[in-house]
């Protein structure tokens, strides 16, 4: 076999390695999501506590992927990637084990850490690997994380289903964030690495350019509303409407089966039209769509949780390609700090939204959602003509 093609191989299996990997991001987040009241029940958890749990998850990813995406500039992207997992498989065999609350909540921590590296490795690394195809590889890189999303709540709901206790599901899910560890230790391909430090000059410079930021606090802003949907669903579904666990997981699978579905479609889409124009619309989506899923009378909630996660589906991967281009020459530093709005978002507007519903009810907490989601349309707004300009649509050859 030629060297050209030994490498071309080992490419592709660090590229379908990173893929399988943004699984699990999703896959934690609707574990815990689908799993949150068997947990609040076994370790006698508030509602506010229980959102501290989710907060901590996110916390974790946040500051993983701050620091993350620096050294993915530095060291080789391949080892910054595998960390994330060998950290993830770890940290979710231990997690459950001790009835300590403050144990439980160290455990999710580290969880988050682990996805924090993976999404701050492989977002650079697939953009360098496939250069000129930067959305386009985003959406299905992030098609991933919903089908990681998806399985969270069927494996989940199929475990409390049968009455099999939530922490050997967590076990099965670390075993195999572990195999993928060892598969990516045994390949030899990554993009090389940057050499000569952190360029810190740069990083800051981003954090005080008007663009950026705006970038910045749509993801916050987005990231957020969508991983409380996430994390709060099964619970909503089953205080407010009475529903069992089987159709609430069922809900959830539906929102990430739309998420999943709206990334395939958005690969062909965003050559079609320009990334600022189908922001617009998929909030305008999600506002309506959320607030209907909210006031909807029985199972039509679940039509309407749907059309959310189809509103969804291309924001954060079009954000990060959005990022790439206009970044090319950092793309690790630009991308990981990113990700680190759409973590600390996360961590953020959830627990308000707990701390609504707690001082409120439920629905108060989910209305919460809507304020921010109006936000991300006046940020588009105002970025809209200058984004245009700085990323021509490219429209493919006939």
């Amino acid at each position: 076999m030629h060297k050209d093609e030994k490498v071309d191989k080992a490419k592709w299996r660090v590229t379908s390695g990173a893929f399988v990997s943004m699984s699990f991001i999703g896959m934690s987040r609707t574990f815990l999501g689908t799993a949150l009241p068997a947990i609040r029940s076994s370790l006698e958890l508030t509602i506010l506590q229980a959102g501290t749990l989710t907060a901590l998850l996110q916390l974790g990813f946040s500051a993983a992927v701050f620091i993350g995406g620096p050294i993915s500039d530095v060291f080789k992207k391949s080892t910054v990637l595998m960390l994330g997992c060998l950290f993830m498989g770890i940290n979710l065999i231990l997690f459950g084990f001790s009835e300590w609350f403050w144990l439980n909540l160290a455990g999710m921590v580290f969880i988050g850490i682990g996805g924090g590296l993976i999404e701050s490795s492989s977002n650079p690394l697939l953009i360098q690997l496939f250069p000129g195809q930067e959305s386009m590889v985003m959406q299905l890189h992030h098609f991933f994380f919903a089908l990681g999303s998806l399985a969270g709540p069927l494996i989940m709901g199929a475990v409390l289903a049968k009455a099999i206790p939530w922490q050997w599901a967590y076990i099965g899910f670390g075993l195999f964030a572990l195999s993928l560890f060892f598969f990516i230790l045994l390949q030899k391909a990554s993009t090389p690495q940057k050499q000569g430090g952190f360029e810190m000059i740069r990083v800051r410079n981003l954090m005080t350019e008007k663009t950026f930021l705006s970038l910045f606090f749509i993801t916050f802003f987005n990231s957020g509303v969508q991983n409380g949907i996430c994390f709060w669903m099964v619970t909503f579904l089953i205080e407010t409407r009475g529903f069992p666990i089987s159709l609430a997981s069922t809900s959830l699978f539906l929102f990430f089966a739309s998420l999943a579905m709206g990334r395939l479609f958005s690969s062909y889409l965003l050559t079609r039209l320009h990334e600022t124009t189908y922001l617009l619309g998929l909030f305008s989506l999600l506002f309506v769509s959320l607030l209907l899923s909210i006031f909807a009378a029985g199972k039509w909630a679940i039509l309407f949780f749907a059309l959310s996660g189809l509103a969804q589906s291309a924001v954060f991967p079009s954000l990060l390609g959005m990022t790439g281009k206009i970044y090319s020459k950092i793309p690790g530093a630009a991308m990981g700090i990113l990700a680190t709005g759409a973590g600390l978002g996360s961590v953020v507007i959830p627990w308000v939204m707990s701390l609504v519903s707690q001082l409120t009810n439920l629905k108060a907490g989910f209305l919460s959602f809507e304020v921010f989601i109006v936000l991300c349309v006046v940020l588009v707004g105002i970025q809209f003509h200058h984004l245009r300009r700085l990323i021509p649509l490219r429209v493919p050859a006939r």
